[in-house]
């Protein structure tokens, strides 16, 4: 028999229990949309730059000791941002969503971040591949305008434990490599592949005003000879160009800023008051390359008003079915294809005629 002092235990009834069961699986299962990362980085498109105007109060292309003219309009600088970094990706919520949104692109950590890269070393990478892309850009509208200027390899970086560790130093100009004149990063790694380590890179530089002869052995790295070592051309211009992009890395702004630089170079106003937007690589003599991101950064301009958009000839393929309603793209190849299609914007001539990026011309191109 049961004690008086003794009471029955309540029983929960079954319904409210698969209440709170519910709600604690639903409250679970959300926490882990939101929270748990994922393999995957989510792309989408990010701020806008017009390279005409300013950024925190300055102007983000300033030329001096030569004379400038007045500008209008926009030649937008476009860019592409990242949920997730190198250690936690997005969420599975945010891998979910890009799905339905056209603008965004799922990507694997693994296709931005290589083997052993972190988010130091990623952004490192960018601010080199954008000074890089500065210095083209300049070098680029100078030979536009025929102006003249110079140019010599500089030492950028030395890997400490690399075969150059302790021999060459940062900011050393190369002369010569293997007794020829140094004319670029490709010129390097061939006559440095060419040892196969059995025979030492010979090298002339000139450090704080002194000519040096070096030596350096290089060693298999990744399966290439190296010598730790990274390089780059270094125009010599005559007069001061100065840059500001804030906090935007990569080598995509080139064509771009190519255009504005020209632009301020140059009598009369380039865009004619229009909204103009661009991306791709440049080279000093004005080849435009391909880059990532080309729909993120369609959308981006878009969304920022833009009606125009210049695209690298090599994106055709990402560009086609991937345009957003209410903005023209036009395909371009050189510098000389970007002006003279700023120009029948500006004028409201000849735009029927300016190429576009179609099935026929893309197959053609990959032929």
């Amino acid at each position: 028999m049961m004690s008086n002092d003794v009471k029955p235990r309540r029983r929960v009834p079954l319904g409210r229990l698969f209440s709170w069961l519910t709600t604690a699986a639903i409250v679970g299962g959300g926490l882990f949309l939101v929270v748990a990362p994922t393999p995957y980085l989510v792309e989408q498109p990010g701020p806008v730059y017009n390279l005409l105007s300013e950024i925190n109060g300055e102007p983000m292309i300033s030329i001096s000791e030569q004379k400038t003219y007045p500008v209008s309009g926009d030649l937008d600088m476009l860019t592409v941002t990242m949920r997730g970094n190198s250690t936690k990706g997005a969420s599975w919520l945010e891998v979910g969503l890009a799905q339905l949104d056209t603008a965004l692109t799922v990507v694997k950590i693994t296709d931005i971040y290589p083997e052993g890269w972190d988010d130091k070393r990623l952004n490192d990478e960018a601010d080199m591949m954008m000074l890089d892309s500065q210095a083209n850009a300049k070098a680029a509208a100078l030979n536009l305008l025929d102006i003249p200027y110079t140019a010599v390899i500089k030492v950028t970086m030395v890997e400490k434990k690399g075969p150059a560790g302790g021999i060459l130093k940062a900011a050393d100009t190369l002369v010569s490599i293997q007794g020829e004149k140094a004319t670029g990063l490709t010129q390097v790694q061939k006559l440095v592949a060419e040892t196969k380590g059995e025979r030492p890179v010979e090298l002339e530089v000139i450090r704080d005003g002194k000519q040096l002869s070096l030596s350096v052995l290089p060693r298999l790295i990744e399966n290439k000879w190296r010598m730790g070592i990274y390089v780059q051309t270094v125009p010599t211009f005559p007069f001061p160009i100065d840059v500001k992009v804030g906090n935007v890395g990569g080598p995509s702004a080139g064509q771009i800023l190519a255009l504005a630089i020209y632009d301020k170079l140059t009598p009369g106003e380039l865009t004619g008051g229009k909204r103009i937007a661009g991306t791709g690589t440049i080279t000093p003599d004005g080849q435009i390359g391909p880059i990532g991101g080309v729909k993120q950064k369609m959308y981006g301009a878009q969304r920022a008003g833009v009606e125009w958009f210049l695209a690298p000839s090599e994106n055709c393929e990402q560009v086609i079915g991937n345009i957003p309603d209410g903005l023209t793209v036009i395909k371009v190849s050189t510098i000389q294809d970007s002006l003279k299609a700023v120009e029948a914007i500006a004028s409201n001539k000849g735009i029927d005629q300016l190429p576009s990026c179609t099935k026929q011309t893309t197959a053609k191109e990959n032929q």
